[in-house]
């Protein structure tokens, strides 16, 4: 059973002929939110206030409703335009890049008494985690998967080996990333995948850690941080969908390396230390 408003369940149940359109939207793992419509114009969900933009075409297999722990499957077709850009990046660009990679995907559909008037909600049909992507050079084929594929996690989930395997500053690690974080203001000669700002190098390691856009274009969305180099500048593993302008602003989250002296000696954290320095490799264990 999928749940739908009681406006929706009325329609559905009457004799008088409606419209439907699919909807899609897309999370990056770096925070962004896409939303498209597949019918011929944007469609505005009134229920939520969300605006499905029209952009690239697409095409998706059937979807089904299993009962039990079967994995349901999702395949997408997208055949983006020059012109359709995901920020200020074109869809292939962007793809090639990664920054479709672990993304999640909803799919709704929208039953209207009138084209437009969304007003009996929606049902989402399917909702998962893109798995696999293979970009050519007119479209995308997104494999996507549902959540139930969490379910597939072998366990135990922690393993005994010498580096931490906490997830810097989640629930294990209990360490306060923002309590060493810092702001910065881009400055001339910044790119969506280098961030120049004035001031002195910081001490704080903030290679492997996170940059979160503050204002600007990229407001909202986060990279990971590969290195940061005298300038001071931080170089991103993943560049920034749209272009930085002088004056945008930037949180720096600090990273980890994982080893022992790190927890200690940088963050005196060692109470929460999830490594096992001292165990004897594979080679030498009894």
């Amino acid at each position: 059973m999928k749940p739908a408003s009681a406006a929706l369940v009325a329609l559905l149940n009457g004799t008088q002929e409606f419209i439907m359109a699919d909807l899609y939207t897309l999370t990056l793992q770096g925070g962004g939110v896409f939303r498209y419509s597949a019918a011929a114009t944007a469609i505005t969900d009134t229920s939520t206030g969300r605006v499905f933009a029209l952009g690239p075409k697409f095409e998706r297999s059937m979807t089904k409703i299993v009962i039990g722990t079967e994995v349901d499957e999702l395949d997408v077709k997208i055949y983006p335009e020059p012109t359709d850009l995901m920020g200020a990046t074109p869809w292939l660009t962007a793809a090639w890049q990664g920054q479709l990679d672990g993304a999640l995907l909803q799919l709704e559909r929208a039953f209207m008494p009138a084209y437009g008037d969304t007003s009996p909600g929606t049902v989402v049909l399917f909702s998962g985690r893109v798995s696999d992507i293979d970009a050519s050079r007119t479209g995308l084929e997104l494999k996507c998967r549902s959540h139930l594929e969490l379910l597939n996690i072998q366990m135990p989930r922690r393993l005994y080996q010498p580096s931490c395997n906490h997830v810097f500053g989640d629930a294990m690690c209990q360490f306060d990333r923002s309590s060493l974080a810092i702001t910065v203001a881009a400055t001339a000669g910044s790119t969506a995948a280098i961030v120049k700002w004035s001031g002195s190098f910081p001490t704080t390691p903030f290679a492997q850690g996170t940059i979160i856009g503050l204002s600007g274009a990229n407001a909202g969305q986060a990279r990971t941080i590969t290195a940061v180099q005298s300038g001071p500048q931080v170089t991103l593993k993943m560049a920034f969908l749209s272009p930085i302008a002088t004056g945008d602003t930037f949180q720096l989250l600090p990273g980890c390396d994982h080893t022992l002296a790190t927890c200690q000696n940088i963050f005196n954290n060692l109470d929460h230390h999830g490594g096992f320095e001292f165990i004897p490799t594979p080679e030498n264990a009894v």
